[in-house]
């Protein structure tokens, strides 16, 4: 039989009660003034030891105790050697600060290897439909916030569609997408990708090029973003991040609130710069195919870089491309 001191707390009241905790026989008896309670020991669940912090014993069906005896708790539920083992490690500063750099490490090592990895297989296998509404709903977030309807010609957004189309084509891979066209004085000239498929195309980005070829340089880079997944791969990446940090903080209104968020979360990813290279690589070998020079693709970007707007009002994901020069040298156009 075994016996220690605690403070018994019904849970109907905030009244503390002083009372001696007694094991035998498989059961756990509560005694004191006003206090006489026996249950069941193998339901009682104990809070883990944290170096010299009390101790929380819950009771069946409501009821706790509290006691700074953790000695004779660990008498009492007779801990495993794993525990005493674990208890020792974090009572040392050293193993505690060792296994703080553990964690993070294999922390950083998931976020920088492994979910990239594991968000392109997953983004694989979501099929376009699901993609759909969020592709949707960004669209309309931007248009309420960043874009105006297109001011170019329609018989000019024909034939710009039925180049890329003719250039989509040639692709053995062309992946399914939907061209947009919008003006924009506050992203001035770009085009990006959404998710389902959606590009979108500034009326200044369509100004700002010398030659059709240029622009169908870029909208063949966005090709590529769209073949590889890429939006829906970094909103993986950054949900299943927001995952790992609510799960190591406890954190679990961050977690049930991400689908509430993914619109905006798609605003907000960033395209990773491998994932840049990856589109630009994909652009550039479909523009080969067509017949179209690549210094196309790196003269456009010079000019969109010296006359990209700054500010933080920009989503997020129109300022993470690699250096113009690295791209330029990459597309021949050095």
């Amino acid at each position: 039989m075994s016996s220690l001191a605690a403070h018994y707390f019904d849970g109907a009241r905030a009244l503390r009660h002083d009372v001696t905790l007694v094991l035998s026989g498989g059961k756990m008896k509560i005694v004191g003034r006003d206090v006489d309670r026996e249950v069941e020991a193998q339901r009682v669940r104990i809070s883990t030891r944290i170096a010299s912090t009390p101790r929380w014993i819950y009771l069946p069906g409501g009821g706790a105790c509290v006691t700074a005896d953790n000695a004779g708790v660990d008498r009492l539920v007779h801990e495993r050697k794993a525990q005493r083992t674990l208890h020792a490690l974090e009572s040392r500063p050293a193993f505690a600060a060792a296994a703080v750099f553990l964690v993070a490490a294999l922390f950083w090592a998931i976020v920088d290897s492994g979910l990239p990895l594991a968000a392109a297989k997953v983004a694989e296998h979501i099929p376009l439909e699901a993609e759909s509404s969020l592709g949707g709903e960004a669209l309309a977030g931007m248009d309420q916030f960043w874009l105006q309807p297109s001011q170019l010609p329609l018989d000019q957004q024909a034939d710009l569609s039925v180049r890329l189309a003719a250039l989509a084509a040639l692709a053995g891979d062309a992946p399914v997408y939907r061209l947009e066209f919008r003006a924009s004085p506050v992203i001035g000239a770009n085009a990006f990708a959404l998710p389902s498929g959606i590009i979108v195309l500034t009326d200044e980005l369509v100004k700002l090029a010398q030659a059709d070829e240029e622009i169908l340089a870029v909208l063949a880079h966005e090709l590529g973003h769209v073949r590889h997944r890429h939006v829906m791969r970094r909103l993986l990446e950054g949900s299943a991040i927001a995952l790992l940090v609510a799960g190591v903080t406890g954190d679990v209104a961050s977690a049930t609130s991400l689908a509430a968020a993914a619109p905006t979360l798609v605003l907000q990813t960033k395209f990773s710069r491998d994932n840049e290279r990856e589109a630009d690589a994909y652009g550039i070998g479909l523009l080969r195919k067509a017949g179209i020079e690549p210094r196309h693709f790196g003269a456009i970007l010079a000019r969109m870089e010296a006359q990209a707007p700054k500010g933080p009002m920009l989503p997020s994901f129109l300022s993470t491309h690699p250096s113009t020069d690295e791209r330029k040298e990459f597309s021949g156009s050095r």
